[in-house]
């Protein structure tokens, strides 16, 4: 059985869809299924990590084709670059531009933004007192400045620049949690306390209330005052209401410091997914609980955690800013490096995204995270061998975290290696997991092999955890329609996998395609169409509404639509068959027995 139909989730998917959340224990509880990781949406232009990049787009495609010897070559060039998500050669080109044209303050705030995304803090700070003193007031203008007090430990100046700050109605969360974390640091404990949760009540949500992170704050705050017993009062009922896996994490710290390791054990074991290395995640917050963490780690902590809670607010680039000022301020924030990491890889800045995550300690408690993605990326820059030994590397460190095991049975099975992908997750099975993705995964690796007693047996398992798993229903549903069997209950389950993803071709591709087999084009074309819609590049897809049009008469559409599969086919014995095809029409042995006479049929010639 091979197909679209199949080949959507046994073989294909981009990065994005690789893992079915590449970091998903970040921000989600244990248990089960991944939960999609939350991160920035509207991507930001690229964002390189420390040095440009403009190696990765040709050089007829930047701006170099520009004249950037003039002031105006290099605006060109610098638009341009930003066109092809490339910040660091933009930020270069627009402070080129500003050489010539100082006195420009649509370029001043240009080269500002672009200074800040890039992670030029310096730079951005100066650009943004240049614009102050022009009384300008641009969107997130104070907070380069804010970065460089904080990272001075200039809390007086963190102050002022904090007040200035919340003048940008954008920025009065990020302000209410620098002054703070500044009042805190001054030794201004009450003052700070109701700073932050002042900021919090600004961050309302009105289904959640104020974000729990807020909450955790302040019993942060409370202890670097050393008031122990108000810290401990202020996280009772905490470890409920928090949800991302990273304030989790803050908070077993806490616990470890107050030497209360069965509340980290306890968060370890029931909070954190498998893709985190529970012993190295208890072994480094062991090595971390001697040492109370400064403001510059809480208040970078925070302003993560106030981005990734206003992400349906705020555009990509002001949150990759933010990651960029969390990073300035505490360059060993594991956690922010991780983020910005997977955000240059989802925008194709892999190299980048690499180098960041090598600076990401395996030992440390986002160490598995990190060797994870680093998987994943080298996969989708087409290197699968060297992704499965990287994720084999991961699996011999954590060799009975099954969620592994099954994570490198799909690399496997992505890239057709049944037999490896069965072998890997029978261990995930044999380590206790039992999820409905494993079975029809397992169930689809089985098939492949030719056990398809097995695999039918792993299929029926996957839907009976999970009725509505539209891949194991169409998978299934297709298979025993193929074969003659079952035939009711077949083209019943890819109805149900179609009216779970209406959007998908390739399972609308498998309804018409079924009822073609069972000699009925009618009703087959107008689910083929409809699939060619949604589908337009898949050349099988299309071949079948050729093969379709032909049994309807209809053969000049068939051989357009022939010739258009051929065209998008890379396949040499998918080729040759529609080759053929153009040349001899439909062979009669592939041609159903109609349901009903084609004579019948509206359309046919």
């Amino acid at each position: 059985m091979s197909g679209p139909r199949t080949a959507a989730y046994t073989t294909g998917g981009s990065f994005r869809m690789i893992a079915v959340g590449l970091l998903a224990g970040m921000m989600a509880a244990c248990g089960g299924q991944p939960q999609p990781l939350v991160t920035t949406p509207s991507p930001p232009p690229s964002i390189p990590d420390a040095t440009n990049t403009a190696a990765a787009i040709p050089a007829s495609d930047t701006g170099s084709q520009h004249d950037t010897i003039t002031a105006a070559g290099h605006y060109l060039a610098a638009r341009q670059a930003l066109y092809f998500n490339d910040v660091g050669l933009s930020a270069t080109f627009f402070l080129q531009t500003l050489e010539a044209e100082s006195d420009s303050i649509p370029l001043l705030r240009q080269a500002f933004l672009t200074q800040y995304y890039y992670g030029d803090i310096e730079r951005a700070a100066a650009l943004g007192r240049q614009l102050e003193s022009l009384d300008v007031v641009v969107p997130l203008g104070g907070e380069p400045g804010t970065a460089l007090a904080i990272r001075k430990a200039d809390w007086a100046a963190a102050l002022i620049l904090a007040d200035k700050i919340a003048e940008d109605g954008t920025s009065l969360v990020l302000a209410g949690i620098i002054r703070g974390w500044s009042l805190v640091a001054t030794g201004r404990g009450d003052a700070g306390i109701s700073a932050l949760l002042e900021a919090g009540r600004l961050a309302v949500n009105l289904d959640d209330g104020m974000p729990a992170h807020f909450r955790l704050h302040a019993a942060l705050m409370a202890e670097h005052l050393g008031l122990t017993a108000e810290a401990e009062q202020r996280v009772i009922g905490l470890e409920n209401r928090l949800q991302g896996a990273h304030l989790l994490l803050q908070l077993a710290a806490l616990h470890a410091r107050r030497d209360n390791w069965e509340a980290v054990d306890r968060i370890i074991s029931t909070r954190l997914s498998g893709q985190f290395n529970h012993r190295m995640v208890r072994r480094a917050l062991e090595r971390q609980a001697v040492t109370l963490p400064g403001p510059h780690r809480m208040i970078a902590d925070a302003v993560v955690a106030m981005a990734l809670d206003e992400r349906d607010n705020e555009s990509g680039q002001s949150i990759a800013a933010r990651l960029r000022f969390s990073l300035f301020i505490d360059p060993g924030n594991e956690f922010a490096r991780l983020l910005l990491a997977q955000q240059m890889a989802d925008f194709g800045q892999s190299e980048d995204a690499l180098a960041a995550l090598a600076r990401i300690p395996s030992d440390g408690v986002y160490g598995q995270l990190a060797r994870l993605t680093e998987a994943s990326v080298i996969e989708e820059q087409g290197d699968a061998r060297n992704a499965i030994d990287r994720l084999l590397q991961v699996v011999e460190m954590d060799p009975e975290n099954a969620s592994l095991h099954q994570r490198l049975g799909d690399i496997h099975r992505r890239h057709s290696q049944f037999r490896e992908s069965r072998d890997a997750y029978m261990a995930a099975l044999d380590l206790g997991s039992d999820s409905g993705g494993l079975h029809r995964s397992l169930g689809v690796s089985l098939e492949r092999i030719g056990e398809t007693k097995a695999a039918e047996t792993h299929l029926l398992r996957a839907i009976e955890i999970n009725p509505s798993d539209a891949y194991a229903l169409n998978y299934l549903g297709y298979w025993w329609a193929d074969e003659g069997r079952n035939l009711d209950e077949a083209i019943a389950m890819i109805e149900r996998a179609v009216s779970q993803r209406p959007d998908s071709g390739f399972f609308v591709d498998s309804l018409g395609w079924v009822h073609f087999r069972l000699g009925d084009p009618v009703t087959a074309v107008g689910y083929l169409e409809r699939a060619t819609e949604l589908e337009p590049s898949d050349p099988e897809i299309t071949g079948h509404l050729g093969d379709v049009y032909w049994v309807l008469g209809r053969h000049d559409e068939a051989r357009f639509k022939w010739r258009l599969a051929l065209s998008l086919s890379s396949d040499e014995a998918e080729q040759k068959i529609l080759s053929d095809r153009l040349e001899n029409g439909l062979p009669a042995s592939e041609i159903p027995a109609p349901k009903v006479p084609v004579s019948k049929v509206p359309g046919s010639d």
